[in-house]
């Protein structure tokens, strides 16, 4: 069940009818991106390491470099420094 302050993530779906097993990749990636503290708290509470570490292995290119590389450590993942630390070409 995800928590009302969390919830608030999912405003285009009914967030009663999300299943955390069957839309585990969703979920994750939804709170990675744009949860704040409380929201990154449950999830590290609710997922195991080894659930946050496999969707950042599988799926991380989609979150931003800074989001990646917390979830990385947080699920033990080893994250290479991307050329000029990660900043975007436009940035300069």
């Amino acid at each position: 069940m995800i928590p009302d302050d969390v919830a608030t993530l999912f405003w285009e779906v009914d967030a009663g009818a999300i299943d955390l097993v069957a839309h585990r990749d969703y979920v994750l990636e939804r709170v990675m991106a744009r949860g704040d503290l409380a929201a990154m708290r449950w999830l590290a509470a609710t997922f195991s390491k080894g659930d946050i570490a496999d969707f950042v292995r599988r799926k991380g290119s989609r979150l931003c470099p800074r989001d990646r590389a917390f979830w990385a450590l947080i699920g033990g993942v080893e994250e290479t420094a991307a050329p000029g630390g990660g900043r975007p070409g436009w940035a300069g």
